[in-house]
């Protein structure tokens, strides 16, 4: 059974990072008793009984704190973790040991007690380096919620002067006067436009700390502490090792030992502590627009024609850097992924049964972690910046309700094509080189739909990849198609192929060909278990939603280059849907253009 801390506790990242310090810290009474049991191990069987004793006493202090943090939400009672429940058994069977060589010593002293020493140390760090993370995620939210009270503070400042040179004009009715009340009103809504665009950030990178960012520090957490987990477990067994050279009279107690031990699988312990801490949480409110007690206003934003151009100018400026984060994010978000699989794939075995690992695997495992932390950062700042920028620009297209958002005015960098809704040049259009084009009347990034940040980045640990590199039903090449991308694959017809992840309703689906390559290829070019697919003229588009058909109802001829010829009975593929002009994009057989909306029907 899988279990995640970040899926199954919210908002957990103190009683986690508290009761992974606590097992580490636990880790040192495992070294100190070690230690002292090298020392006693001369005095035989009276000093290696007042060592079990004195541990037995250590262990029930610790065993809550171990078994499920310091501050539980349900208590244990009685019930202890696999760990200690492992540890109890080998204390206890230590306690029957009474003769033993007196090398014995020598060999827990460098072996054991050295190894704990090393762990203790070693996972500490890590431990660290993940809770340095927490923090500045935290900072990083919490800068934007306290952009959240500038902004407000500006508004509340801005509506201020607007209600003073009100009071103004009131009293004179100059052109001057008149000016500066103009001037006013539009600072106070540009101000009023900031505040709201904020207060989107603000709600949109709660959402991504919470429901992504801190799931997977808890991950992280969690992956440290059953590392740690199975470290100590080889570490015992190694002691027991030891032991059983030295005393064949105590044989069957080692093997008491080691059949407990081998049984504490790492995710126990985790799944009694996420037991005993599962309890209920409340999401923080989302923040909302508070009209100034001044000047009273609703939370619309205000997209007359002098306040809609800081708009342009803002979209311009957050498509540019959607685009930038949105490609720089896809591939740290890939480097993530194949540093989770490759810990997987060192570790998994060891997790789902007690094994111990060489010490070079323990070493790449542990170095995976400390570079799974600096690729989470970076990846983590990078995804809000690209969050940041997406509401903004889904923020603003919303308030525009269909208002033309074409930005043009000379900028100092020439601007390429960023996202969907750059708007296509038509062979009317003047060269715009030197002026930045961007519209929300032909496409839209995204429909604002608020709490896409709601969830996990890789879904539950050690489940980036479908079943671990499980294969699904085979498939047979239906038409030829040629990689168009790195990520994707060239079939010819009749190749036989392997599915290895299922479209989700992209229109893609990852194959394995005959020759070994492993990629992308259109769903409907391939035929999985017998059902045929007609070939489509276009690919579909990867990351694309659901394509709508229009059927045509009646004829029209094409009256520009940029409109489409359609006729009755046509099935058009929408590009674009209508967004209040009454027209349409389409596709058909390849060719895109304009046609009437009144000239089809939306069919299934």
């Amino acid at each position: 059974m899988e279990i995640s801390i970040g899926n199954e506790l919210k908002d957990a990242f103190k009683p986690t990072e508290r009761w992974v310090k606590a097992g580490l810290d636990w880790v040192g009474d495992l070294e100190a008793f070690y230690r002292q049991r090298a020392v006693i191990e001369a005095e035989y069987a009276d000093k290696l009984k007042s060592l079990c004793s004195e541990t037995f006493k250590k262990k029930a202090k610790v065993s809550a704190a171990v078994s499920v943090g310091p501050d539980p939400l349900i208590t244990p009672g009685s019930l202890e973790c696999a760990s200690l429940v492992a540890w109890t058994e080998i204390i206890s069977q230590t306690e029957q040991l009474a003769k033993e060589r007196s090398d014995l010593a020598q060999h827990f002293d460098r072996r054991v007690v050295a190894t704990f020493s090393d762990i203790q140390a070693r996972y500490d760090a890590i431990r660290q380096r993940w809770k340095q993370a927490d923090e500045e995620l935290q900072a990083v939210r919490d800068k934007h919620f306290e952009d959240v009270n500038k902004a407000k503070k500006e508004y509340d400042s801005a509506c201020q002067a607007m209600e003073n040179q009100r009071s103004k004009t009131e009293k004179s009715s100059g052109e001057r006067v008149q000016h500066k009340y103009e001037k006013r009103e539009f600072e106070m809504n540009v101000a009023k436009n900031n505040y709201l665009i904020k207060i989107s950030v603000a709600n949109r990178l709660k959402d991504k700390y919470y429901y992504q960012d801190l799931p997977e520090v808890l991950d992280g957490l969690q992956a440290l502490n059953e590392s740690r987990v199975n470290r100590v477990n080889g570490v015992w067994l190694t002691a027991t090792a030891l032991e059983r050279q030295s005393l064949e009279n105590g044989l069957k107690c080692l093997e008491n030992m080691e059949r407990m031990v081998k049984q504490n699988l790492p995710k126990l312990d985790t799944a009694m502590f996420v037991k005993h801490n599962m309890g209920n949480w409340t999401e923080p409110a989302d923040f909302y627009y508070v009209p100034s007690n001044i000047w009273h206003d609703d939370e619309s934003m205000i997209t007359t024609s002098r306040e809609l151009e800081v708009l342009k100018q803002t979209l311009s400026e957050s498509s540019r850097l959607y685009e930038r984060y949105e490609r720089v994010c896809a591939e740290e978000k890939q480097q993530l992924a194949e540093n989770m699989e490759e810990r997987r794939r060192l570790m998994e075995d060891a997790f789902a049964e007690v094994k111990v690992k060489t010490k070079d695997e323990y070493y790449k495992y542990e170095l995976l972690l400390s570079k799974g932390v600096a690729a989470l950062q970076k990846f983590a700042n990078d995804d809000t910046n690209r969050v940041t920028a997406e509401v903004e620009v889904e923020t603003i297209q919303t308030a525009a309700d269909g208002k033309d958002l074409t930005l043009a005015r000379p900028v100092e960098k020439k601007k390429k094509r960023t996202l969907g809704f750059l708007r296509k040049k038509t062979a009317n259009e003047p060269d715009l080189d030197d002026v930045h084009s961007v519209t929300s009347g032909v496409s839209r990034l995204t429909t604002t739909t608020h709490g896409s940040t709601k969830g996990r980045l890789f879904g539950q640990i050690g489940s980036i990849f479908s079943g671990g590199g499980s294969s699904g039903p085979p498939a047979r090449a239906l038409y030829a198609y040629t990689a168009g991308d790195a990520d994707e694959a060239s079939i010819m017809p009749g190749d036989e192929l392997q599915v290895l992840e299922e479209d989700t309703g992209s229109g893609w689906t990852r194959v394995q060909t005959p020759a070994g390559e492993t990629g992308l290829v259109p769903t409907s070019y391939i035929q999985v278990s017998q059902t045929k697919k007609q070939g489509p003229k276009v690919a579909p588009r990867k990351g694309a939603r659901r394509v709508k058909y229009m059927e045509i109802l009646y004829d029209y001829e094409p009256q520009g280059d940029d409109e489409l010829g359609v006729a009755v009975g046509d099935r058009v593929a929408v590009v674009t849907e209508d967004p209040g002009t009454g027209w349409t994009e389409g596709e058909i057989d390849g060719v895109k253009g304009l046609f009437p909306t009144s000239y089809g029907r939306i069919v299934e």
